[in-house]
Order: structure tokens, then C-alpha cells, then sequence
């Protein structure tokens, strides 16, 4: 792999982040250093790792790796990162089904969860160093694969935290058949056709409006070719036996009023994980606010306070 460590993004710059008018400095503060980079994988995919240094950073302090959801904008994890990124340097991984990924389409590229799952391990291993102590935190399907890579004996962390969670994907049928049969081009329709089972079936849009523009703002930003191929793999994938084979500390965040990914489920996937601790906010809201955040933070805090990052 060939990590490019020269900064494409810098402070107070004005660079769009995903689409938005802000820059990467609004996941931030004031002193805090930003590397935008792109990673290559072992497959040939270029992927998009923004690495936030605070002035407090030494070589002993821990790093945090930070994994969001499919076709996630960062945006959405603004709050969480202003408070994590000005204590601990942060590394933010941007999956290979987003926008920001250097796809060569003609290798045919690999968009399955255990592939993400490789990538994640690649990029730990490259960026933090075997003696750095880390700990990893992610949303939906980037908590998806954070539990998947530490299910496979991989490098241990600290500590994981990992947000709601998917042991499967429960995508329509119908889906399947329109996602392989119809050209990319017609992602026009079909987006929409997705926004609306989302609203009609999958999201409480009374209690999560906010969760329902999220979700339709990454929609309308995703790559339809990337999305098509993502979606594809899905079908059949089951985290389920996988989970009592995690060793590494787990505290796994629901929310109450998020029906697209259930407390049953959540609450199934903390019984079969070793360990593993549960803790539920009111809303998927909350689990993208500054109060997720300062929850991380103290978790974080809590596992490392005997230990001494003075440098």
C-alpha cells in the first residue's frame, strides 16, 4: 500500500467535505492539523483517510479509528468528531463504496463487507504503529465491519464502539432484482423508490425526520454505480455466528426510536458478544450528537486513565 501523506485539505480553505458548503475544519478545532490522504489496498482502491492531529499528540497517546456508516457523509459526524478530534489524533476511513474512492473498474472490483473488512485492517496496520495502543469506533455497516475485523482474530484494540450495528441486511427481494437488472443510469427512479420504502417501512419518520433527510441527503450524493455493486453483495451476508469469537472490549450504542436498526437485534448481538456492554440514547440523532461523543470520550478516557500517555 502506498499511504500519500501530504495534505489535499487544509484549515480554514473552505474545501467541501461531501457536498456541503462546509470544510473539514467545521469536524474540528482551532490547532488541530488535518491530513486529507488517499490509501491504496492491496486491490488496487484508493481510499480516502483523513487524519486529525491535535497539538496534545505523542507517539504513546492512543489513536482512535473512526468507521461511519454506507455512503455516510461525514457531515453527519461532525458533532461526534469536534469532541474526540481535539484530544486524540483521529483517523476518519471513508469506505470503498463512497464517492471519494479511487475505483478501476475494469479489475472488477471487490464491494463485500469481508473486503471492507481487509481495508480496515490494511489501514491500521499501516497507520498506526504494532506498539501504539488504538481504539475504533463506527456506525452501521462501518460497525458492521469493525465487529467482522475483530471476529477474525485481527489486531486488538482497547476498545470498539461500535453504533447500531447490522448482523444482517434487510433488504427487500424486490431490491435485489431492480438493483441487478436495471442500468445505473435509471438510479434517478429507483432512488427514490428506496427513499420511500425507507419512510413507509424502515424509519419511524415522525420520531426520526432527522435520520430520514440523512439518509436521503447520502442518497442523493452516492455514486448509483458503487451503490448497485455495494447493495449486491449484501444479500445472504449473517454476522451472527461470527460474534461470540470477539475478544476485544465492546460497547455497542442503540437508540430508541431507531427502527431501521432494532434494539432486539442490538440487544441479541450484546448477548452473543463476550463482555459486551449496551448502551441506548433516545434517538439515531443522538447517536450522531455531541453527546455521543462526549459519551466515547469518557469511555475512552475511563479504559486508559491507569495508564500513562505523557510521552
Amino acid at each position: 500500500m502506498n499511504g500519500n501523506r501530504e495534505p489535499r485539505v487544509g484549515i480554514g480553505r473552505g474545501f467541501q467535505i461531501d457536498g456541503s458548503a462546509e470544510g473539514l475544519e467545521s469536524c474540528t478545532e482551532p490547532g488541530v492539523a488535518i491530513f486529507d490522504t488517499l490509501t491504496e489496498t492491496s486491490d488496487g482502491i484508493r481510499l480516502r483517510v483523513i487524519d486529525f492531529i491535535p497539538p496534545s499528540e505523542n507517539a504513546l497517546k492512543p489513536s482512535i479509528v473512526f468507521v461511519a456508516g454506507w455512503i455516510s457523509m461525514i457531515s453527519a459526524w461532525k458533532e461526534v468528531l469536534k469532541v474526540l478530534t481535539p484530544r486524540f489524533r483521529t483517523l476518519y476511513i471513508e469506505t470503498r463504496e463512497k464517492r471519494s474512492a479511487g475505483i478501476d473498474w475494469s479489475n472488477s472490483p471487490d464491494f463485500s463487507i469481508y473486503r471492507m473488512t481487509l481495508d480496515l485492517g490494511e489501514i491500521i496496520e499501516e497507520r498506526i504503529p504494532p506498539d501504539r495502543p488504538f481504539c475504533i469506533a463506527g456506525s452501521s455497516l462501518g460497525s458492521t465491519v469493525i465487529l467482522e475485523y475483530l471476529a477474525l482474530g485481527s489486531r486488538s484494540p482497547l476498545l470498539a464502539i461500535v453504533i447500531a450495528p447490522n448482523a444482517e441486511f434487510k433488504i427487500p427481494s424486490w431490491f435485489y432484482t431492480v438493483a441487478r437488472f436495471i442500468p445505473t443510469a435509471t438510479y434517478g427512479a429507483v432512488k427514490e423508490l428506496i427513499k420511500w420504502h425507507l419512510r413507509k417501512h424502515r424509519i419511524d419518520s415522525k420520531k426520526e425526520k432527522e435520520q430520514v433527510e440523512k439518509y436521503e441527503r447520502s442518497l442523493d450524493w452516492a455514486d448509483p454505480r458503487r451503490l448497485k455493486a455495494g447493495a449486491l453483495t449484501m444479500k445472504g451476508y449473517s454476522l451472527w455466528p461470527k460474534l461470540p469469537l470477539i475478544k476485544a472490549p465492546v460497547i455497542i450504542i442503540g437508540a430508541e426510536s431507531d427502527t431501521l436498526h432494532g434494539l432486539y437485534e442490538i440487544r441479541r448481538m450484546k448477548e452473543l458478544i463476550p463482555g459486551a456492554r449496551l448502551e441506548v440514547m433516545k434517538s439515531n440523532r443522538e447517536t450522531h450528537s455531541e453527546k455521543a461523543g462526549r459519551f466515547m470520550l469518557e469511555q475512552i478516557n475511563a479504559i486508559t486513565a491507569n495508564k500513562d500517555f505523557s510521552g
